[in-house]
C-alpha cells in the first residue's frame, strides 16, 4: 500500500510540475485533473494513520482557504 501511495504521490507531483512550466491550456487543465486524482488516490491509498492525521489537521487547524 505504501508504495502505492508514493508512487501515486510521485506521479501527481510530476503533474504540477507539468501544469506549472507549460503555457497550452490543455495540457494545464489535463494535469490539473491528473494531479487532483492521483493526489485523492495517494490519499486513499495511505496508511490509515496518515488518513487520521490528515483528518485531525483539517479539524483542528484553521486554514484560510476553508473559510467562506
Amino acid at each position: 500500500m505504501i508504495s502505492t501511495s508514493l508512487m501515486s504521490l510521485i506521479i501527481c507531483f510530476f503533474a504540477v510540475y507539468v501544469y506549472v512550466n507549460t503555457t497550452e491550456e490543455i495540457v494545464k487543465i489535463v494535469t490539473a485533473g491528473i494531479a487532483l486524482l492521483c493526489l485523492f488516490l495517494s490519499i486513499i491509498f495511505a496508511p490509515w494513520t496518515i488518513v487520521l492525521v490528515l483528518v485531525i489537521s483539517l479539524l483542528f487547524f484553521q486554514f484560510p482557504l476553508l473559510k467562506y
